[in-house]
């Protein structure tokens, strides 16, 4: 499956301002957050309160984004009931966010991405359960629109740090199965396909490319079957 394609139909979807707009409200969300513990927590260690006030400052903070021209952002309840998550809509994706922690290194090497899969996911799916159910694709069926997840990095935190993201990865997972990814990449590499975009670049059809992540998805797992 080509990357870029993917990231050029995400770039057709949901227009650079919003991008920004999301980016924006994560790095002020982080810093708010990093405000409140500093000043809360003194004596207990930040390891417990501070990656659930991270990741609600983020949700509250993408729930607070204006609507508009097809972009909308939806309170989603988790199942089990007990938590809640922003569910942003633009065109044809539909994108969640949700921190991860990390070594002081931006993890954006792909030995480290592989290393830290497992983990992630297990995480993951504690905050979002209803996106791991065995062969149901994230939030249904996969015939209006892709998933994707905006995973800000937090640094590990036993440091004093956390005003700011480390890096912002965003990802499309396959849609039967969350340890397989079409796209995993810094969110930044993105700008260059909105110039592109302005340049007259035709239109990526959506049907067509869910099609051909589904023919990716089932070439990896006849290939797996095969080793």
């Amino acid at each position: 499956m080509n990357q870029e394609e993917i990231c050029r139909f995400i770039c057709q979807e949901l227009p650079r301002h919003r991008l920004q707009s999301l980016l924006e409200s994560i790095d002020a969300a982080f810093n708010k957050s990093d405000k409140h513990l500093k000043e809360t927590y003194r004596h207990v260690p930040l390891v417990g309160p501070g990656p659930q006030s991270h990741h609600f400052m983020v949700q509250e903070a993408l729930l607070s984004l204006p609507e508009g021209d097809g972009f909308q952002v939806i309170n989603r309840a988790t199942k089990p009931a007990g938590g809640h998550f922003a569910l942003i809509s633009a065109g044809a994706i539909k994108i969640t966010a949700s921190v991860v922690t990390a070594d002081r290194v931006p993890p954006i090497r792909e030995a480290k991405f592989r290393r830290e899969l497992r983990q992630e996911n297990a995480r993951l799916q504690q905050q979002h359960p209803d996106l791991f159910e065995a062969f149901v694709p994230p939030f249904g069926p996969q015939d209006d629109a892709i998933h994707a997840l905006l995973l800000p990095y937090a640094t590990k935190w036993s440091e004093t740090d956390h005003s700011a993201p480390l890096s912002c990865i965003i990802a499309v997972p396959y849609s039967d199965d969350l340890n397989s990814y079409h796209l995993w990449v810094d969110v930044g590499q993105l700008w260059q396909y909105y110039g592109e975009a302005e340049g007259g670049l035709a239109d990526i059809a959506y049907p067509k490319l869910r099609d051909r992540m589904r023919n990716a998805e089932a070439q990896a797992k006849e290939e797996g079957g095969k080793g």
